[in-house]
């Protein structure tokens, strides 16, 4: 009782502090350019004057590319969205997911239009061809699937079972390239389904690859970027100088200026042709997942693990919009207030603590408490938690943990995870009880007012 009751002051304290339940007083983050995403911004392109971000909390956003105001939050995928690619001129929006289907929109309605399955794992990276008509994506399931778009029907499959693919690019109309986790890339004829060439790994996940020009460019766990001749896939040059992960990548439309983003929140813009650093941008957000160039060269869009986009001017080195601070959520001032057991840190990936879910891939579990399973209204639940009939409570949720979601509750979409060590399972479900019941009490309170 006397633990609860100090949650409930310190939940008083910060409700009235404006932090938790949006009050006049409260930070005005939630509403600024750029932030909506409810987890890391995974890819981001260019697409005229809208920008498309796909995001780690299964939602892809089109945003006003002056304002940074939200057109649409797009929702289909049931897995996290790793990619995006645009063709403005043909009114087309193709994206990659961990589902492994391959989603087809419409830029201009912020519809769907289809939606079709076909990576047996995730599916990470997609392209598309010059004349906008055929998509290609990329998957651990050792697959690179081309597709016609807008249709959605699977053209070609090209197949490696022991390969993990992670970056899909089309040099011209006929011919597509592709990199692996080994650090090789390949290069086929897709339409005679005949391999070109292969070149050898070196050991090191190649996390991007790029066409630009005849040129192949590639950005790496080993913290190099290389460019490679399509025709054969001789190594060109390399760029060197970054001493962390190269986790994403971007060039203009004529590949002399290319920007590469860090594991630890630093991008580097590249003279191409020169073969040299013009500049090193250190961003708030943590890891830069994402990255699009805009067809000059002149403004860079970066997207970062806080779920912020942020927009450089590359004539300046000046950052002018998006978040000036790492964008810190209510979620995660409520865990540093009250002393989150460690096990939360992988809970908040994809759950909120407040009532408005913040975006989130999962439900919130502010109300989880005493709800019944799949009854929170306005989420979109999968089959079996809408045919399934209980109440969340503690020794539910640690059930839950206890078996693994995909035994405790088969054919859900969340994450296969259990936790094995029981006091620590005991101790994350006891603190989430109380923080949850003590933010109830707060919001009540609040509103009695």
């Amino acid at each position: 009782m006397r633990r609860r009751a100090a949650f409930c002051a310190r939940i008083a304290a910060l409700a009235l502090a404006g932090v938790l339940f949006g009050t006049s007083e409260a930070p005005a983050r939630e509403g600024e350019a750029f932030v909506v995403h409810g987890g890391p911004v995974k890819d981001v392109t260019v697409a005229g004057g809208v920008l498309a971000t796909a995001g780690f909390d299964y939602s892809i956003v089109l945003w006003e590319r002056e304002s940074g105001r939200v057109r649409a939050r797009l929702l289909a995928h049931r897995g996290p969205v790793y990619a995006v690619a645009a063709d403005p001129a043909r009114d087309l929006l193709v994206s990659a997911s961990d589902d492994g289907a391959l989603g087809v929109w419409s830029l201009k309605e912020g519809a769907l239009l289809v939606r079709t399955p076909g990576h047996e794992g995730k599916s990470v990276a997609v392209a598309l061809s010059p004349s906008g008509r055929f998509a290609a994506t990329a998957g651990w399931d050792g697959r690179v699937i081309v597709w016609a778009v807008p249709s959605g029907e699977p053209v070609v499959r090209l197949e490696e079972p022991l390969v993990r693919f992670t970056g899909v690019a089309f040099v011209d109309e006929e011919r597509l390239a592709a990199a692996d986790q080994a650090g090789a890339l390949r290069l086929w004829r897709w339409r005679e389904r005949r391999l070109q060439w292969r070149s050898e790994g070196n050991g090191f996940p190649i996390t991007r690859l790029l066409a630009r020009g005849g040129r192949l460019w590639s950005g790496a766990i080993d913290g190099t970027i290389r460019a490679w001749r399509a025709a054969d896939g001789g190594e060109l040059l390399r760029l060197l100088g970054q001493s962390e992960p190269v986790l994403s990548l971007a060039a203009s439309a004529d590949g002399g200026r290319l920007a590469s983003g860090t594991a630890a929140g630093t991008i580097y813009v590249w003279d191409a042709r020169e073969q040299r650093a013009e500049r090193v941008l250190r961003a708030p957000g943590g890891p830069v997942w994402a990255l699009a160039l805009d067809a000059e060269g002149r403004f860079l869009y970066t997207g970062h693990g806080d779920g912020a986009l942020r927009v450089w001017d590359l004539e300046t080195g000046l950052q002018i919009a998006g978040p000036r601070e790492t964008y810190v959520s209510a979620t995660d001032r409520v865990a540093a207030a009250f002393g989150a057991p460690k096990l939360f840190n992988t809970c908040r990936l994809c759950h909120s603590l407040t009532p408005d879910g913040e975006n989130k891939s999962g439900p919130t579990f502010y109300g989880l408490f005493g709800r019944r399973v799949g009854g929170l209204e306005g989420y979109s639940y999968s089959e079996a938690l809408k045919a399934a009939d209980f109440v969340w409570t503690e020794e539910t949720v640690a059930e839950l943990f206890t078996l693994g979601p995909d035994r405790y509750l088969p054919g859900t979409k969340m994450p296969v995870q259990k936790v094995n060590d029981r006091e620590e399972l005991e101790r994350l479900v006891r603190w989430l009880a109380e923080v949850t019941a003590s933010l109830e009490a707060g919001a009540n309170a609040q509103a009695e007012d």
